[in-house]
């Protein structure tokens, strides 16, 4: 039976390590964030 903990991590199709994409969609999300508070405290 084999051992199910020796599948190797894929890389990611982009940025080059799953450290650097989980921070742009830290990033991103951030930005999002930022972006719909100065829309909805700009029409209020």
């Amino acid at each position: 039976m084999p051992d199910l903990r020796e599948v190797p991590d894929d890389p990611p199709p982009f940025l080059g390590t799953w450290r650097r994409v989980y921070a742009a969609i830290l990033v991103y999300l951030g930005v999002l964030i930022t972006l719909f508070y100065l829309f909805a405290r700009a029409y209020r």
